[in-house]
């Protein structure tokens, strides 16, 4: 391999980690009740919740992963963000999106005190 396309194919590479590290910020809007990763442009990835102050339970109703972000761990990160604030927030969780009941099952052993059955 030539020097010139080695370099091409080592830059092309450490734009895509670049844009994967992008992708771990995930941020909370309470207003609109998701957690959310602005993938570029007008694509964002999403986890809608709603919290039941009276009972101290969130609820993750859907999680919406593009074309642009799926493969990637954007769905893996927005739960797992979500999972963390629950817990944070000493709440109970409450799964309504087959997305994150899968998530949970993978993740049980660190999760099934704070999961409502």
């Amino acid at each position: 391999m030539s020097c010139v396309l080695f370099g091409r194919v080592l830059t092309s590479r450490m734009r895509s980690v670049r844009m994967c590290s992008d992708l771990q910020k995930v941020s909370n809007d309470p207003k609109r009740s998701m957690f959310y990763i602005n993938l570029g442009g007008d694509s964002v990835a999403y986890l809608q919740y709603a919290i039941d102050s009276k009972q101290n339970v969130i609820t993750f109703h859907h999680t919406f992963v593009p074309d642009a972000g799926k493969g990637k761990g954007v769905g893996k990160q927005l739960t797992q963000a979500a999972f963390e604030y629950a817990i944070a927030q000493r709440m109970n969780i409450k799964l309504e999106c087959d997305f994150t009941v899968k998530y949970f099952k993978d993740n049980e052993a660190n999760y099934s005190a704070y999961v409502l059955k």
